[in-house]
Protein backbone atom coordinates (compact mmCIF):
# COMPACT_ATOMS: atom_id res chain seq x y z
CA UNK A 1 0.00 0.00 0.00
CA UNK A 2 2.74 2.45 0.95
CA UNK A 3 4.62 1.62 -2.23
CA UNK A 4 1.54 2.42 -4.31
CA UNK A 5 1.13 5.81 -2.58
CA UNK A 6 4.79 6.59 -3.16
CA UNK A 7 4.35 5.64 -6.81
CA UNK A 8 1.42 8.08 -7.11
CA UNK A 9 3.45 10.88 -5.57
CA UNK A 10 6.37 10.01 -7.85
CA UNK A 11 4.16 10.26 -10.92
CA UNK A 12 2.81 13.57 -9.60
CA UNK A 13 6.35 14.88 -9.08
CA UNK A 14 7.39 13.82 -12.59
CA UNK A 15 4.36 15.62 -14.07
CA UNK A 16 5.14 18.73 -12.05
CA UNK A 17 8.79 18.68 -13.12
CA UNK A 18 8.00 18.19 -16.81
CA UNK A 19 5.42 20.98 -16.86
CA UNK A 20 7.56 23.40 -14.83
CA UNK A 21 10.47 23.00 -17.26
CA UNK A 22 8.22 23.74 -20.24
CA UNK A 23 8.83 20.34 -21.84
CA UNK A 24 5.12 19.83 -22.54
CA UNK A 25 4.01 21.64 -25.68
CA UNK A 26 1.43 24.42 -25.22
CA UNK A 27 -1.03 22.72 -27.58
CA UNK A 28 -1.02 19.70 -25.28
CA UNK A 29 -1.63 21.94 -22.28
CA UNK A 30 -4.78 23.26 -23.97
CA UNK A 31 -6.04 19.68 -24.40
CA UNK A 32 -5.33 18.56 -20.81
CA UNK A 33 -8.95 19.03 -19.71
CA UNK A 34 -10.23 16.85 -22.54
CA UNK A 35 -7.60 14.21 -21.85
CA UNK A 36 -8.51 14.17 -18.13
CA UNK A 37 -12.21 13.79 -18.97
CA UNK A 38 -11.54 10.87 -21.32
CA UNK A 39 -9.36 9.12 -18.73
CA UNK A 40 -11.97 9.74 -16.02
CA UNK A 41 -14.70 8.18 -18.17
CA UNK A 42 -12.42 5.21 -18.79
CA UNK A 43 -11.83 4.74 -15.06
CA UNK A 44 -15.55 4.96 -14.31
CA UNK A 45 -16.23 2.39 -17.05
CA UNK A 46 -13.64 0.02 -15.58
CA UNK A 47 -15.14 0.47 -12.11
CA UNK A 48 -18.57 -0.40 -13.53
CA UNK A 49 -17.22 -3.52 -15.20
CA UNK A 50 -15.53 -4.66 -11.98
CA UNK A 51 -18.67 -4.00 -9.93
CA UNK A 52 -20.83 -5.76 -12.51
CA UNK A 53 -18.73 -8.90 -12.41
CA UNK A 54 -18.65 -9.13 -8.60
CA UNK A 55 -21.59 -11.27 -7.45
CA UNK A 56 -21.18 -10.21 -3.81
CA UNK A 57 -21.66 -6.54 -4.68
CA UNK A 58 -24.60 -7.27 -6.98
CA UNK A 59 -26.29 -9.28 -4.24
CA UNK A 60 -26.04 -6.40 -1.76
CA UNK A 61 -26.63 -3.46 -4.15
CA UNK A 62 -29.90 -2.54 -2.41
CA UNK A 63 -28.23 -2.38 1.00
CA UNK A 64 -25.37 -0.33 -0.44
CA UNK A 65 -27.88 2.10 -1.96
CA UNK A 66 -29.75 2.53 1.32
CA UNK A 67 -26.50 3.09 3.21
CA UNK A 68 -25.37 5.65 0.62
CA UNK A 69 -28.70 7.48 0.87
CA UNK A 70 -28.59 7.59 4.67
CA UNK A 71 -24.97 8.76 4.57
CA UNK A 72 -25.85 11.55 2.12
CA UNK A 73 -28.79 12.71 4.23
CA UNK A 74 -26.85 12.65 7.49
CA UNK A 75 -23.87 14.54 6.06
CA UNK A 76 -26.14 17.16 4.45
CA UNK A 77 -28.10 17.62 7.69
CA UNK A 78 -24.94 17.85 9.80
CA UNK A 79 -23.40 20.36 7.38
CA UNK A 80 -26.48 22.57 7.61
CA UNK A 81 -26.52 22.23 11.39
CA UNK A 82 -22.84 23.16 11.78
CA UNK A 83 -23.11 26.13 9.41
CA UNK A 84 -26.17 27.38 11.30
CA UNK A 85 -24.39 26.96 14.65
CA UNK A 86 -21.23 28.63 13.38
CA UNK A 87 -23.25 31.53 11.97
CA UNK A 88 -25.06 32.01 15.29
CA UNK A 89 -21.78 31.84 17.20
CA UNK A 90 -19.60 34.07 15.02
CA UNK A 91 -21.79 36.57 13.16
CA UNK A 92 -23.40 39.10 15.45
CA UNK A 93 -24.04 41.94 12.97
CA UNK A 94 -27.65 41.60 11.83
CA UNK A 95 -27.02 43.65 8.68
CA UNK A 96 -24.73 40.94 7.31
CA UNK A 97 -27.28 38.16 7.68
CA UNK A 98 -30.30 40.21 6.68
CA UNK A 99 -31.94 40.15 10.11
CA UNK A 100 -34.01 42.94 11.60
CA UNK A 101 -32.44 45.56 13.84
Amino acid sequence: MALRVLMYFGILAIGWYISSKGIIHENLMKKISSIQTIILYGLIFIMGVRIGTDEHILASIGQIGIMAGVFALVTAFMSILFVYAAKKKTITDTNITGGKK
